[in-house]
């Protein structure tokens, strides 16, 4: 008995995934302003950060999610903020390969 609960634990820590952070809508990246989105406006959107920092002495703030498959596909997206003293956005960059998140269309109309 014990070696097939043995053998069903390591199938299922085989053929499972694992992930980072948590997963974001990126239709609220095309909303980001500079110069005018807020960091309130930013938590409404995305919820708190993965991670806070420092740029050339300005508040950072990342968002990630990355998900592993046991089949070797890695999918991530990240979201890279920078506010200047006033909590308001200065710039942020945005990279993503998962599937079916274009992000050339969230710079259309920008």
């Amino acid at each position: 008995m014990r070696k097939i609960f043995a053998l069903f634990l390591l199938l299922f820590i085989f053929s499972g995934c694992a992930t980072v952070g948590e997963d974001f809508n990126i239709a609220f990246v095309k909303q980001i302003e500079k110069g005018k989105t807020t960091k309130q406006e930013i938590i409404n959107s995305f919820g708190l950060p993965f991670r806070k920092g420092i740029d050339n002495g300005d508040i950072t703030w990342t968002y990630v999610y990355n998900k592993w498959s046991a089949g070797g596909t890695t999918y991530s997206k990240d979201l890279y903020i920078i506010f200047d003293k006033y909590g308001i956005v200065r710039s942020y960059v945005f990279n993503s390969n998962i599937p079916g998140e274009d992000v050339e269309k969230l710079i259309e109309g920008h």
